[in-house]
């Protein structure tokens, strides 16, 4: 493989592959206020929070790390309270009873808005002795501006498009070379993730309240892993594209998969791989934040990519997996995170394995049907052009959330 794309490919993954604590609407939304907090003199005597209507909807009813509430004001209060800008995605690792019970006595300091904006804008605006705002823009740790007092700090609006425009510089093919000769920090930022998230996929089995424990199969580890996380619990996982819920989608059931065959570890590692990056690499077309659930259709096409790999499926075949499954899956749509996120991502992991075996026997989605072409990096293409005419959908969905 060139270098060049060999460091490109190093750089997505780098960039796209993170640890975090919590849903990461509420985490980017604590990040802001962590950084802000850094340039504030004096007690803060209040806190704006503008932000985009996708960082809104999925922050409405999804678990606070560490405390089973939800909301944002009481996301914001806690990152003030407790929250470290170098933590970045793990802004509310330290969050205990004692943060809660003082992020309650700052909540009334606390004023959260959206606007219509389609893409991740955060403006998180702090007031004491000076003024500080912060904005976090196209990604979920991306500080683009900082401005104290009047005067700019940082000014780095235009790095998440440019690394949006690299992932989109390779292919499938490309993705295909780097996996059979990874990196080995790659590789351990891969046997990290698969520790992580299937962690907490076991934890979430021996809690009777998960949708998990009523499933079966992979999705039930699925489902038991997102489920915890949008409910609140204080453990990490690695996010995969700006969202743990994909994290856990793409790297759980290929893993698990992986040792059903009882292949040998670098095999399975690879599949991961695989998954990871093709899950990210289909995520640069539809954006961070949309109205399509990403666990459910997207990182699920990264398992399918893996779960084929594993069963020494040829470039082809992986390719009609992924195919398959963004054929049929595609129209999920994302009404929020929550935890009925669990059986959505559980849904996709049954697709993947559906998928994976249909690609092997040579049975797929004929091109044609619907908006699937019979070459899937022109399916990706096309399904760009699709999300982008859901964005109604987003502004419609807010009405709804939270009533019954």
């Amino acid at each position: 493989m060139r270098n060049d794309l060999r460091e490109i490919v190093r750089t997505i993954l780098f960039d796209n592959v993170k640890l975090s604590y919590g849903c990461t609407e509420p985490v980017a939304v604590g990040l802001s206020v962590a950084v802000g907090k850094k340039y504030l003199k004096g007690d803060v005597q209040k806190i704006e929070v503008l932000m985009d209507r996708n960082t809104y909807k999925n922050g409405l009813e999804v678990g606070i790390p560490g405390t089973h509430l939800h909301g944002f004001e009481l996301a914001v209060a806690l990152a003030y309270i407790v929250g470290k800008a170098e933590l970045g995605l793990e802004v509310f690792k330290y969050v205990d009873s004692d943060a809660v019970m003082k992020a309650y006595e700052l909540k009334d300091k606390i004023v959260v808005k959206y606007t219509n904006d389609m893409y991740l804008h955060i403006r998180t605006r702090l007031l004491g002795e000076n003024d500080v705002l912060v904005e976090i823009t196209d990604s979920h740790d991306n500080v683009s501006r900082i401005v104290v007092d009047g005067k700019e700090v940082i000014n780095n609006q235009s790095s998440a498009n440019f690394k949006k425009d690299i992932i989109k510089s390779i292919n499938l093919s490309d993705i295909f070379e780097y996996v059979e000769a990874p990196d080995n920090d790659v590789i351990k930022m891969v046997s990290d993730a698969i520790q992580y998230n299937q962690n907490i996929s076991k934890i979430g089995l021996e809690e009777e309240i998960t949708f998990g424990k009523v499933l079966e199969g992979m999705p039930r580890y699925v489902a038991s892993g997102v489920d915890m996380r949008m409910n609140g619990a204080l453990l990490p996982v690695m996010t995969v594209a700006g969202s743990g819920n994909q994290g856990i989608s793409c790297t759980v059931p290929v893993a698990l998969y992986a040792d059903e065959l009882g292949v040998l570890s670098d095999i399975k590692l690879r599949a991961v791989l695989l998954s990871m990056l093709v899950t990210i690499y289909i995520k640069a077309y539809t954006g961070a934040l949309t109205p399509i659930c990403g666990a459910g259709s997207i990182a699920s096409a990264g398992a399918s990519a893996g779960i084929t790999y594993l069963q020494n499926g040829s470039h082809e075949q992986i390719k009609n997996a992924i195919n398959n499954v963004l054929a049929t899956l595609f129209g999920m749509t994302c009404d929020g995170a929550k935890r009925s996120c669990a059986l959505k991502a559980s849904i996709g992991t049954q697709m993947a394995l559906n998928a994976a075996k249909l690609s092997m026997n040579d049975m797929n989605v004929p091109c044609g049907n619907g908006f699937a072409a019979k070459d899937v990096e022109e399916t990706i293409r096309r399904i760009e052009i699709l999300t982008n005419s859901l964005r109604n959908f987003d502004e419609n969905v807010i009405d709804f959330i939270g009533h019954c």
